[in-house]
């Protein structure tokens, strides 16, 4: 469901409060220039030891002209951190009023005030969608992240920015726009926030990992929208509005189609031949004589070898890069061309469990109720 939520408001829609009977509580300077200024307002440590959770609240001014300023507040937070104090347990449709009511509460409590409706109707300027799928039958998000890493993402993602992080428990596809991140979500309760995947645990999140490493193996995906016009330009694309309100992207449709669409890019898209059940050698050039009929023995060879070398270490994304220094790129796509070909004549195997459980998480989209179970 929805996770990571950036508002944008103008600075006139808000009331400053007094909650300290010394005038308005203050905001601190981070940064300023003769056409900017940047201030920051972050959860008090009272806050913090309320052991509730609070967004953080940024506030700019920008010159426009000689005369003029440009005022606003940006504020960031966690959906179901605001109701759950964690991100395991996923929110519905029909909490969105619960989180608007508690999002009113906090910022009172920071000293900020806007109307409820300008908060209902806030132009959103990024969103973080994500589902959590938890493995079963002895998969481990560990050894599911170590497959998905041989995909060969699409090149559009930028492939200098892929990496396989702390220990092979996360995969973080990314650009400055927009991102694709799977992690094992349990083992990332229990790292510091400068390892942690989510720098933004809270006490009682990161509380639950004793609890649950022994009893669960969380594999999380998650699309982060980081900048509006990729966010614009995707919504467009699956047939949504452009520039989305508050109200608009909490959603579990909207969630559900971006999430499955990274994944049929990322993943779907380029691994039928990777998630074939383990076969020998001489195993899989039999499945691949009978698959395609008429195919001469060289061929066969030839394919066989390809799968194998596909499901090596590191996949395709290494052996593009081996491959590259001897080739140009249309001996690639020749080849990346043969693999989905073969994918599609053995698309009678089955996948291994693991992907089909994915599948089935992305497909079916239930709601997750894991940390409150």
């Amino acid at each position: 469901m929805i996770d990571t939520v950036i508002l944008m408001l103008p600075r006139d829609k808000a009331m400053m409060l007094d909650l300290t009977g010394r005038g308005v509580d203050r905001w601190n300077l981070q940064a300023r220039t003769k056409t900017y200024e940047k201030f920051v307002k972050n959860p008090s440590t009272r806050d913090e030891e309320s052991g509730m959770y609070f967004p953080r609240l940024t506030g700019f001014r920008r010159a426009q002209g000689k005369l003029a300023w440009q005022q606003g507040i940006k504020i960031e937070f966690s959906a179901p951190k605001l109701l759950y104090r964690n991100n395991l347990d996923e929110l519905k449709d029909s909490d969105f009023e619960n989180v608007l009511e508690t999002l009113d509460d906090r910022l009172k409590q920071m000293g900020v005030a806007f109307p409820i409706d300008v908060l209902r109707n806030a132009p959103v300027s990024a969103v973080h969608y994500s589902k959590n799928v938890e493995l079963t039958d002895g998969y481990t998000s560990q050894y599911v992240i170590g497959e998905l890493a041989k995909v060969d993402a699409n090149k559009r993602f930028d492939l200098t920015r892929a990496r396989y992080m702390n220990d092979g428990q996360s995969l973080y596809l990314y650009t400055i726009a927009h991102s694709f991140v799977l992690y094992d979500k349990i083992a990332d309760l229990a790292k510091g926030k400068k390892r942690a995947i989510d720098k933004d645990q809270t006490r009682y999140q990161m509380s639950l990992f004793k609890e649950l490493k022994k009893e669960k193996e969380i594999l999380r995906l998650e699309v982060r929208l980081s900048q509006k016009r990729k966010m614009n330009s995707l919504f467009k694309q699956l047939g949504f509005a452009e520039n989305p309100t508050f109200r608009d992207v909490f959603s579990k449709a909207k969630s559900k189609k971006v999430v499955n669409n990274y994944w049929d890019t990322m993943v779907a898209g380029h691994s039928i031949p990777l998630f074939s059940h383990a076969y020998t050698p001489k195993d899989l050039l039999k499945r691949i004589l009978v698959a395609r009929k008429g195919a001469k023995g060289k061929t066969a060879v030839y394919l066989t070898g390809l799968l194998f070398l596909a499901r090596d270490e590191n996949g395709l994304r290494e052996l593009r890069s081996i491959l590259g220094k001897h080739n140009d790129d249309r001996t690639w796509y020749r080849l990346a061309a043969d693999l989905r070909g073969i994918a599609a004549d053995l698309h009678k195997m089955q996948p291994r469990e693991w992907y089909g459980q994915v599948k089935k998480a992305l497909a079916t989209y239930q709601l997750g109720r894991i940390a409150c179970k």
